[in-house]
């Protein structure tokens, strides 16, 4: 097992932001990521203190993780799957698993979600975003996961004990998961047209007309950001973003978010302000437990 003292998931403005002040405090954190997010798709910043001329989301983040490498401060490109917390927390990675005190949730939120117009009218009502929260629902019933990542293997996997039947489907895409990972869990990479049942979901219209019929769809998109983390963990979602206290921190001890995650102004001088006030918080807490 992979100890640290503080972990970072996400590389971004606040996550970066993050690092930097909590390795100034006294405590170098361990930072996992895997890409660049919503930022490295920027065309170019322009808004920005101290940038004379524009610079491409890409541009920025390359300079961030250049700049945590000149403060030596470690990261790991990994894929966050899941974290546990039981008076400290377990992160689950695609290849590892890590143990910390504490941890800043700093990834993002997703830009991309479900084009289905039932989406809404279905949620709570057989689409859920948590299999280990509302799988017990669903107790040897016929689910579905919608996915084509390692993320949705995640979340079929946790299903496949619970439900008589567990399909991931890719809605049109090629898996990006191993095969040999399956088990008993089905893939139907058939797209998705439709949507129905009365009260509840029971049925899913593919494209060749076909009909999926299911008692639950888990939405597993892309990769595990901040709020599917939060989500799974139990913590307060105003309108998809997590709640934190005005200094960062979050219902559960030595647990704090920063970044679009969050909400508000989904800025890079918004997430570097929150980031740079989780890390020195994180780094206070820690402190603070550690004295007798």
């Amino acid at each position: 097992m992979n100890t640290q003292k503080l972990i970072i998931a996400g590389a971004g403005p606040a996550g970066v932001s993050a690092a930097i002040y909590a390795a100034r405090c006294g405590i170098t954190p361990l930072v996992l990521y895997k890409d660049g997010g919503a930022l490295e798709k920027a065309v170019k910043i322009e808004n920005y203190y101290g940038m004379p001329t524009p610079l491409s989301g890409k541009d920025l983040y390359e300079n961030g993780l250049k700049q945590l490498q000149d403060l030596s401060v470690p990261t790991r490109k990994e894929e966050l799957l899941s974290i546990e917390y039981e008076e400290d927390y377990l992160v689950h990675t695609a290849t590892e698993d890590f143990h910390t005190k504490a941890l800043i949730l700093a990834t993002g939120t997703k830009r991309n979600t479900l084009s289905l117009k039932e989406l809404k009218k279905y949620e709570g009502s057989g689409i859920s975003y948590c299999a280990i929260c509302d799988g017990f629902f669903y107790r040897q019933k016929e689910v579905a996961v919608l996915g084509h990542g390692l993320y949705a293997l995640h979340e079929a996997k946790v299903l496949e004990p619970l439900a008589s039947r567990v399909t991931i489907l890719t809605n049109g895409k090629e898996p990006a998961f191993p095969l040999s990972q399956l088990g008993t869990i089905q893939v139907n990479t058939k797209a998705i047209h439709s949507a129905g049942g009365e009260p509840a979901l029971s049925w899913l219209k593919l494209e060749d007309g076909s009909l999926f019929h299911l008692s639950g769809l888990f939405v597993a998109l892309g990769t595990a950001d901040s709020t599917d983390i939060a989500r799974k963990l139990g913590l307060v979602l105003e309108d998809n973003y997590i709640a934190i206290e005005p200094n960062t921190s979050t219902a559960l001890p030595g647990l704090y978010a920063a970044g679009d995650c969050t909400g508000g102004m989904l800025q890079v001088a918004k997430a570097v302000y929150e980031g740079a006030l989780a890390g020195t918080e994180a780094v206070n807490y820690l402190k603070q437990a550690s004295k007798p």
